[in-house]
């Protein structure tokens, strides 16, 4: 897991797939479900850690249901200020 942004060009298009894939699965391993398969998805930001990260929750949804993550994330969003 990473703590930091990966540095410039670690994510190239321009690597041999094996690497680019190895790499992305590592630092996004949850969107490549979604962009493959063309899911909808959302990620939503939820809290902070206590050395103040971010952490976030992604949802996906069946196809055509792109108005219920939409909802969920209302919903998220009125419950937490």
């Amino acid at each position: 897991m990473w703590t930091d942004s990966p540095k410039l060009g670690h994510l190239s298009p321009n690597l041999p797939f094996d690497t680019l894939f190895d790499r992305l699965t590592r630092y996004a391993n949850f969107t490549p479900l979604a962009n493959v398969t063309g899911a909808p998805a959302i990620s939503l930001p939820m809290a902070l850690t206590p050395e103040n990260l971010p952490v976030s929750v992604q949802f996906m949804g069946r196809h055509g249901h792109d108005r219920t993550l939409l909802e969920i994330a209302f919903g998220l969003e009125a419950d937490n200020p």
